[in-house]
């Protein structure tokens, strides 16, 4: 059944990093929850980095993951620049992992795009698969290192993307949710006026301006470049049926669940026993809480 479901380990999928990490979960070994760090997927642009900025001020740990798809996806080295950059000016409070999500997506679109495409009829499956991809790889990293809080920088001002949309952000909360994960969006509803504030009181490089996007400060993505084009010269959104989009992200998170779960057997962890271990650590933070409120 699983012979179709092959993923990288997650060791072997890390190409580059900044700081250390301890993936403390092993077989026998379950990772200690803890509420005081967050994992927040990071490119390096206007709205991610706001979004570290603000998460710097509540959390004494910052996880900053970025991931390679390797179909078009090109200048890593600005995101570990921009990482460089914040822990120069707030105090080394990030660590940052660049990973491979290629096989992931392989799994997830990319060996079935031809039949998707005929069934939702639309490109957007390409970019919806491959934040698939990037969310359950998340939602791994998090399991593993026994974080709570996700966290992305999709902005209101950004909801022609399909993966920005409401109702994409939506199923995706849900998704962590089965992982006992809470998901958020920091800056969905912060003028991007207000972040680009946030980032030049800070000192840090701005990119060059064109219109409302800023270039050369995140890796840039050939197939979205093409695919949102229209948009960005023409301000003609690219159409998505909601349902559609659902549909699609309903099923793509069932087969990510089936990775999950093959990805941790291979480590000789039960993702059952890892997630009730997870949930009665969480039940005893929250009565913890209770008790000191």
């Amino acid at each position: 059944m699983f012979d179709r479901l092959k993923t990288a380990e997650p060791g072997d999928a890390v190409i580059d990093a900044i700081g250390h990490v301890d993936d403390a979960l092993a077989a026998g070994r379950m990772p200690i929850v803890r509420d005081d760090e967050i994992v927040l997927m990071f490119s390096g642009g206007i709205d991610s980095t706001a979004t570290a900025v603000m998460l710097a001020e509540q959390y004494r740990r910052v996880h900053l993951v970025t991931y390679r798809n390797g179909y078009g996806h090109y200048y890593f080295h600005r995101t570990r620049k921009r990482v460089e950059e914040l822990n120069e000016r707030l105090g080394e409070r990030f660590t940052w992992r660049l990973m491979s999500t290629k096989a992931d997506f392989d799994t997830l679109l990319v060996r079935d795009v031809l039949k998707d495409y005929r069934e939702f009829r639309s490109g957007f499956i390409w970019f919806m698969g491959c934040k698939m991809a990037m969310h359950m790889r998340s939602a791994m990293y998090c399991l593993e290192n026994g974080i709570l809080t996700m966290s992305d920088g999709s902005n209101e001002d950004t909801s022609e993307m399909v993966e920005q949309m409401l109702i994409s952000l939506t199923l995706i909360r849900s998704f962590y949710d089965r992982y006992g994960v809470t998901f958020g969006t920091p800056v969905y509803d912060v003028a991007r006026d207000t972040s680009r504030q946030m980032i030049a009181d800070l000192g840090l490089k701005m990119g060059v301006q064109v219109m409302d996007r800023h270039l050369c400060i995140q890796p840039t993505c050939l197939a979205g470049e093409l695919y949102y084009m229209p948009y960005v010269i023409f301000n003609k959104r690219v159409k998505h049926e909601e349902a559609e989009v659902a549909r699609f992200i309903r099923v793509k998170a069932e087969i990510a669940h089936r990775v999950m779960v093959e990805a941790f057997r291979r480590r000789g962890v039960d993702l059952d026993v890892l997630l009730a271990d997870r949930q009665k650590q969480i039940e005893a933070l929250e009565k913890a809480r209770a008790a000191t409120a």
